[in-house]
């Protein structure tokens, strides 16, 4: 109740603060389920200001799917700690195309390939068909089917993004532009905006390339709003001695030089380190870092340091920076994380997940117009 002499109005707006600060340390589903009690708190909870106010509170998880068929469960752990007392179970609920028992059997379904703004990008193999590609928003349990740019032509997967100029979710997908078993002579970039429901050729096609295999994700590293990969069909070309970028602002490409100190028979992978683009080569129980100190030239790749690896984390694939002495080391083989602490050199936490956690992930609140 109002005190005396006290507008009415600023005790209900010093109400709506407390609730606001409260509504902001919630998960987005509570959230959600606070929005069905009435009006005024369905509109409190839906401006621009606080989906964005919530949406930086909300910690970056890794996430992993435990195994491909459909409705499958989800696993997520805190990014830069490792707490199991915060992990959770998500259930995405069941994609609107049901998996083939036999295509379960043989390993294939729905399979989680990417994540971005809080939506998921799944990837649905069959044995008789192309995939085909669904996203979800698991705090809704919305689903929406996406089609591939050609239906008869062998399709990679590249980039799920925000465009920011448009506020747009699209994505980068590689398309043969003929087939002939994987072996086509040339190969389009296609973009697929999931609010304008259109597809549309991105530049000219790239010759001497093709699709062999549509069954992964050209995975990249974002950092600057741009995709940068190793993997991709065109970073392979000439000797597979650079990174291709992707520009998600101006959905322009740029091939970019990589150090080329690291031996053919490393994994690596990319990563970000004290804000400069990094890349990480492991082999036999060692991993090497080098660090691009000039974005705008390629030729500026500096060796960091060396991190022989611990006992528990031999054959750890790869790194995330979480801290600027704290890496989080990821063996997918045996489903292993580590922090990893650079200046004492020992692992200061490690878990196990049921599967490996290959995607940084952040739920979100916006409720989006194509599902």
């Amino acid at each position: 109740m109002a005190t005396q002499g006290e507008p009415v109005e600023a005790k209900a707006a010093l109400n709506d603060d407390l609730l606001t600060e409260i509504l902001l340390r919630l998960p987005s589903l509570s959230v959600l389920r606070f929005r069905a009690v009435c009006r005024a708190w369905r509109a409190l909870t839906s401006t621009p200001a606080f989906v964005a106010a919530h949406a930086r509170r909300r910690p970056l998880e890794l996430i992993s799917q435990h195994h491909m068929s459909a409705g499958s469960l989800l696993d997520t752990v805190p990014l830069a700690t490792l707490d199991e007392e915060k992990r959770r179970c998500l259930d995405p609920g069941h994609p609107p195309v049901a998996a083939d028992a036999r295509d379960e059997a043989m390993g294939l379904g729905h399979r989680l390939i990417a994540c971005c703004d809080g939506l998921l990008l799944y990837e649905y193999c069959r044995r008789v068909a192309f995939p085909h590609y669904l996203v979800c928003n698991q705090v809704t349990r919305q689903w929406t089917a996406v089609p591939a740019p050609s239906s008869d032509k062998l399709t990679l997967p590249c980039g799920f993004y925000l465009h920011e100029p448009t506020g747009e979710h699209r994505i980068l997908f590689l398309t043969n532009d003929e087939e002939s078993g994987g072996m086509g002579y040339s190969a389009s970039h296609f973009v697929r905006s999931l609010e304008a429901a259109e597809t549309r050729r991105l530049g000219p096609a790239s010759k001497a390339l093709h699709v062999m295999d549509p069954l992964f994700m050209a995975e990249g590293w974002y950092y600057r709003r741009k995709f940068h990969w190793l993997n991709h069909p065109e970073a392979k070309k000439d000797a597979g001695n650079i990174i291709l970028a992707f520009d998600t602002v101006s959905e322009t490409f740029r091939r970019m030089r990589r150090p080329t100190a690291a031996r053919a028979w490393d994994h690596l992978f990319l990563m970000e380190m004290d804000g400069m683009l990094a890349m990480t080569a492991a082999s036999r129980g060692v991993m090497d870092l080098w660090v691009l100190e000039d974005y705008s030239k390629d030729d500026t790749w500096t060796y960091r340091l060396r991190i022989d690896l611990p006992p528990t984390m031999m054959t750890a694939d790869c790194a995330i920076n979480v801290d600027p002495a704290i890496l989080l080391l990821i063996d997918y083989g045996n489903r292993s994380l580590g922090l990893y602490h650079l200046t004492e050199k020992r692992v200061l936490k490690e878990i196990q997940l049921r599967a490996g956690a290959r995607y940084v992930f952040r739920d979100s609140l916006p409720r989006h117009a194509f599902f």
